[in-house]
């Protein structure tokens, strides 16, 4: 007998085998239900061996005793959401306080006492000398700084202004109702357009 036989006998026989294992899940719930099958077929001289797959899960085996759909295990602690808050409140502060501003300041430049004054520099034959005409704001939206007051009858404001010759000026107006009635004479105190030489034009 040939030495070598016996080995390569084996060999083919081995070579010859398979072997497979197969991890099967299912979906869904009722005649179906998510459990893990194992199927192992081994096939040997042709020779099957077959683990077939559990009885299927309905509704009334879904609860936490069962490990084919749950483990019993403690909830985690609800998350903290206090950072989320809090950024939530210095947004809404700052977009409040932003939009409060500029609408008090949308409110100044189109009062009468800013208009006014803008409409009798502009016609100022000085100012008109040392800016040229149309005198205007220097932006669309321009900040009006100062206060005003029907109530307290005080005007306070000045703003940047800015002629044909593309040189920019300074306006002040400070004006102080004299009497107590809300309809009575105002007294203008200061009004005048500055160069940019520091030389004020008056207005009054």
């Amino acid at each position: 007998m040939n030495p070598l036989s016996a080995p390569l006998g084996l060999a083919r026989a081995l070579n010859g085998s398979s072997r497979r294992l197969m991890l099967c899940r299912s979906a869904g719930l009722g005649n179906r239900s998510p459990v893990r099958v194992a199927v192992a077929r081994m096939s040997t001289q042709g020779e099957t061996a077959t683990v077939l797959e559990p009885p299927q899960q309905t509704w009334e085996a879904a609860h936490a005793n069962n490990p084919a759909f749950a483990v019993a295990r403690e909830l985690p602690p609800p998350k903290s959401h206090k950072r989320e808050i809090g950024i939530f409140v210095v947004v809404a502060a700052v977009t409040w306080g932003l939009g409060s501003v500029i609408a008090f300041n949308y409110q100044r430049m189109t009062s009468t006492p800013v208009t006014a004054a803008l409409f009798t520099a502009r016609h100022n034959e000085g100012v008109r000398e040392a800016f040229g005409g149309q005198l205007s704001f220097t932006s669309a939206f321009p900040w009006i700084s100062g206060d005003i007051s029907h109530l307290k009858g005080v005007v306070d404001v000045e703003f940047d202004v800015v002629g044909s010759k593309e040189v920019r000026g300074h306006l002040v107006l400070k004006s102080r109702r004299i009497s107590s009635n809300q309809n009575g004479e105002w007294k203008t105190i200061e009004f005048y357009v500055e160069t940019p030489e520091g030389h004020r034009v008056d207005c009054s």
